[in-house]
């Protein structure tokens, strides 16, 4: 017996089905991260090692566009593209490229006892280091300039400190002694390597949800 649908009915199934998608959607966004992850984000993305006392979300809503300057050996520019890469892939929103011009994001390769003269918000004793700035207002990243050594540090250690000051460039700027096989681990590491909760904590902070200016509370309340 063939049963043939009025035009109403049939609309209302599709409208039915459309909300259950956007819902599986939303829930599956939701919960496809563990309570760890989330805590473990939230201490990493509200707070900095250095010049920052506002713990709120902080990203950029734009592509970023890199510039390598100094002297980088042909491992450090491996590392930079496989970095690339690998947040191209965890990244929703935004793009990250190589450019030769109208950069929003330098990474200078110098000795140590140059980075003061390079970037004179440079903290001392730090072969690693980088500076962003945001919008007061919106709390988007605009610009970030990255200091790696090229002298007194090995090429396993340059590598774990250019995947280190990358991803804390995103907006991802604070250290953790919770894991010592994390990028963000406070103590010295040559990691060089994202953790699987390294990789979860980079794709929840582009996640379209996650607003620039957002207050834990208000994470929370996303994600929970």
């Amino acid at each position: 017996m063939l049963t043939v649908l009025s035009f109403t009915t049939m609309k209302l199934i599709l409208f039915l089905l459309s909300l259950l998608i956007i819902g599986c959607s939303f829930q599956s966004d939701s919960n496809n991260f563990t309570k760890e992850e989330i805590e473990y984000f939230t201490e990493i993305v509200l707070g900095a090692e250095f010049g920052d006392e506002i713990p709120v979300i902080k990203k950029w809503n734009d592509n970023i566009r890199i510039k390598i300057n100094g002297e980088p050996t042909v491992a450090d520019l491996q590392t930079i593209t496989n970095i690339i890469d690998e947040f191209n892939e965890l990244i929703s929103g935004i793009k990250i490229k190589l450019v030769e011009k109208k950069e929003n994001l330098t990474i200078t390769f110098s000795p140590e006892s140059d980075f003061a003269e390079i970037d004179p918000n440079y903290m001392p004793t730090n072969f690693g280091f980088f500076w962003a700035l945001w919008h007061d207002d919106n709390f988007v990243i605009y610009d970030a300039s990255i200091l790696v050594s090229s002298a007194e540090v090995t090429q396993k250690e340059r590598s774990h400190l250019i995947r280190e000051e990358l991803t804390q460039s995103l907006g991802l700027m604070n250290d953790s002694n919770k894991y010592n096989d994390s990028i963000f681990y406070q103590e010295w590491t040559d990691v060089t390597k994202f953790s699987e909760i390294d990789k979860a904590i980079i794709e929840l902070l582009y996640l379209k949800k996650i607003k620039p200016g957002m207050s834990k509370e208000q994470i929370l309340s996303v994600l929970n």
